[in-house]
């Protein structure tokens, strides 16, 4: 068997997902690595030099995810000989453990906080939730350590995870992959441009949308663009709040169209509530969104977490940080970036200067590739 074949696999993201594909499997193929990756509804085809593997699924509800699609996800990775396997879900928490049983080095990629991720899926009864969450603690206590690696996006969760078990935690984070389509910004190009705030992403209840419509309502001359998919009743409950028809809903963009729409707009926005799931007050250095923006040379309004505080904002001068229920400590942040022009394209800068030295999938790719050599040379 090839030393250098691993075999990534998901049930939850798409093929081109960008941690899944674009970053970690792409890496690891231009590193010389011969790479599987195993995923839902996928055509079985060679891109970018990893070997797709396509599982038809009728549905990708997580219930269905859970109970049917990661059996046909596991059956059909077991027929790839791989060294090292490598799953990203957590449906798929028990079949990385029969791999393990199998005698293969399995890579557990923790993309969330899975206990207190459950513990926030409103459309799971309560009761439901607790089963979820002592069931996956239970597991976590008796099983996490037999993988070879954990590997997980931010600070917080590798924490809470070296609670439960005493295993091997890395963190890759999710900053963004530097490419030549983003270049500095004219100080002339961003003053002259209109007054447009942009999130962009998928439309969580937790992403304070209410308060920044509110929040903008008595601001003159802005704009507001919600970039991504959004649940039909909560886009309704949006707009109610939106009395001067400021906000533009836009469902879906290509990425090259979503670096148009950066290239227009004036304040990158991206506030969470504190929950568990980002570490209360802590927050998550796993959303690329914020990395989006900043490499996009927009300043920032984002919520006040400690993390981003002292690791981006107070260190950087990119942004303001804002307590995230409050309507008003949110329309002074946007303010300032508005009527100040200069003073927010020179946090514009700053955080492009900051993507470009230290917030970089470079910087992770490294980390990715040392847990790799480990495994197979140890």
């Amino acid at each position: 068997m090839n030393k250098n074949i691993v075999c990534h696999f998901t049930s939850a993201h798409e093929y081109d997902d960008v941690r899944v594909f674009q970053k970690e499997c792409v890496s690891l193929a231009k590193a010389g690595f011969e790479v599987y990756l195993v995923a839902p509804n996928a055509k079985s085809e060679l891109v970018d030099g990893v070997h797709i593997v396509g599982v038809p699924s009728p549905s990708m509800n997580p219930l269905y995810r859970l109970f049917f699609l990661s059996r046909k996800i596991y059956k059909k990775t077991c027929k790839i000989d791989a060294n090292i396997y490598h799953f990203h879900d957590i449906e798929l928490f028990w079949f990385g453990l029969k791999l393990k049983k199998a005698g293969k080095r399995v890579i557990f990629d923790s993309h969330e906080d899975w206990p207190q991720y459950v513990n926030e899926i409103v459309w799971l009864p309560s009761f439901f939730r607790r089963i979820f969450y002592k069931l996956l603690v239970h597991q976590y206590k008796r099983k996490l350590h037999k993988f070879d690696r954990v590997v997980t996006v931010s600070p917080h969760i590798a924490s809470n995870m070296s609670l439960y078990s005493n295993c091997n935690i890395e963190i890759v984070t999710n900053y963004p992959i530097l490419s030549s389509n983003l270049n500095t910004i004219e100080r002339s190009d961003y003053t002259n441009r209109k007054n447009v705030l942009c999130y962009s992403g998928t439309v969580y209840r937790n992403t304070c949308q209410q308060e920044i419509i509110q929040a903008i309502q008595s601001i003159d001359n802005i704009e507001y663009k919600i970039i991504g998919k959004i649940d039909p009743q909560y886009k309704l409950t949006l707009k109610s709040y939106d009395i001067r028809n400021k906000v533009t809903f836009i469902d879906w963009v290509s990425k090259s169209e979503l670096i148009e729409l950066y290239k227009k707009s004036s304040i990158g926005i991206i506030i969470f509530e504190y929950s568990p799931n980002v570490g209360f007050k802590q927050g998550t250095m796993g959303n690329n969104k914020i990395f989006e923006y900043m490499y996009a040379g927009l300043p920032i309004v984002c919520t006040n977490f400690s993390l981003w505080n002292e690791l981006i904002v107070d260190k950087y001068n990119c942004g303001i940080s804002v307590r995230p229920k409050s309507v008003d400590n949110i329309r002074e942040a946007i303010a300032i970036l508005c009527e100040n022009k200069n003073l927010a394209y020179e946090m514009g800068r700053n955080g492009q200067y900051a993507v470009f030295n230290e917030f970089n999938w470079d910087t992770q790719k490294q980390n990715l590739l040392k847990i790799y050599s480990d495994l197979l040379f140890k």
